[in-house]
């Protein structure tokens, strides 16, 4: 008897390891998946004065293909992501894997600004397929008691792009050439292509048509949640695409010194992993099926304002120790922790409205991020020149300040 009991619990053990080997398999694969879109997104911004002069062409021009990929990614998150649902996780993910591949490639050959800008707009096609299906995956393997810890090494994929695919490619521009950056990009685009099809990610599929985008935004708070979107994410990318120039431009340092903030930046991003369990335990899964407000609803909502808050006055900090570099490298730092808390929260808040349409929400959530690095991107660069990187800072501060009003406003009415 004895001897049976011990048998059956080293199979449970046995299978209990082999579930845990799966799921790490998986959520490395997704991080990675995240960590080259990322290292695209965020590269070029530190790059832009590099590129701008080697292609003779003003900084507004390169940016524009900052813009582009913000773009591309808006109108394939908007209109392709909805898919997600009925093609599968894996499906998607590979095919927008090999586009990706495909743009790098073209960036990497291009010898014109506007050559750049439709390479990065195909990019951007990949992207936003690639991002909300690594977000609706890391919510279908994870165990819903480690929802957000899950969900929040994912997101450790852009702490990866920024401590090693960012910091990197800024120093290869800086020492080789900006097109070695996105040939390294190309290979390392392969590699995670050939990664995730070794992982066996599940190809997790709804049979029902795929919901179009006024479906989805009739979902309960789905609304409210991308607005906070909206004003978080143009506040980031305003500020992010510029900080480089601010550096180069009015600090006077060179453009590897723009590596040390994106690593700055990326450390803090990784610490703020250490708070993932905490999350999980203030804001616990809710798969009740009712319309009746909960108590769980209401500290989530919470818990959005007081981050969006927080990140408001993260911005005057910034705009504070935006003088000296030492300074603004610390502040770095912190900008990064509490962006990936806040982050973490929004996709966890997203992910909670919906079980059977997660692709099409978190593609809205990918459509409306790059909607608003390409519009933030273009009129922070338009307003740089008058107000300066303070003025960027505050404007920022001032739209997250917004983003908490909506959320303030949304826990009342939750409580209506």
């Amino acid at each position: 008897m004895l001897r049976c009991c011990s048998i059956s619990i080293d199979c449970m053990t046995l299978e209990n390891n082999s579930q845990h080997r799966y799921l790490r398999l998986v959520v490395a694969s997704l991080t990675a998946s995240v960590a080259i879109v990322g290292s695209n997104s965020l590269a070029l911004g530190p790059m832009a004065p590099d590129i701008a002069a080697n292609l003779n062409t003003p900084l507004a021009n390169v940016l524009r293909a900052s813009a582009a990929f913000g773009a591309g990614t808006a109108v394939s998150a908007f209109f392709l992501a909805r898919y997600i649902d009925r093609a599968g996780i894996r499906t998607s993910l590979q095919i927008a894997l090999l586009v990706l591949m495909l743009a790098f490639i073209g960036s990497a050959l291009s010898v014109e600004a506007w050559q750049l800008v439709i390479a990065q707009f195909a990019a951007g096609l990949a992207a936003g397929v690639i991002l909300p299906t690594c977000y609706a995956g890391a919510a279908v393997i994870a165990p819903p008691e480690h929802s957000s810890k899950v969900l929040g090494i994912v997101l450790t994929g852009w702490t990866i792009s920024l401590v090693l695919g960012v910091t990197l490619s800024t120093l290869i521009a800086d020492q080789l050439h900006w097109r070695s950056v996105y040939g390294l990009f190309a290979a390392a685009a392969a590699i995670v292509t050939i990664c995730n099809l070794m992982a066996g990610l599940p190809n997790a599929r709804q049979q029902q048509q795929p919901v179009s985008v006024l479906t989805a935004l009739r979902i309960k708070k789905v609304p409210g949640l991308l607005i906070q979107v909206a004003c978080y994410m143009t506040a980031f990318y305003g500020v992010y695409n510029l900080i480089g120039d601010h550096v180069v431009s009015t600090l006077n340092h060179s453009l590897s010194a723009n590596a040390l903030i994106a690593l700055s930046y990326g450390l803090g991003f990784g610490l703020a992993t250490l708070f993932d369990p905490m999350l999980d335990r203030l804001m616990p899964v809710d798969n009740t099926a009712d319309q009746q407000v909960t108590q769980r609803s209401l500290r989530r909502s919470t818990i959005t304002a007081a981050s969006l808050m927080t990140l408001a006055l993260l911005y005057i900090g910034l705009a504070l120790s935006s003088g000296k570099l030492a300074t603004l490298i610390m502040a770095a730092a912190m900008w990064g922790l509490l962006n990936h808390i806040g982050l973490n929260i929004l996709i966890a808040s997203l992910n909670a409205t919906t079980t059977d349409h997660r692709g099409a929400v978190l593609g809205l959530y990918s459509g409306i991020t790059y909607v608003c690095m390409s519009v933030g991107t273009v009129l922070f660069s338009l307003v740089y020149p008058g107000v300066g990187f303070i003025g960027l800072c505050m404007i920022a501060s001032m739209l997250c300040a917004g983003a908490f009003v909506v959320a303030v406003a949304g826990r009342r009415k939750l409580q209506v």
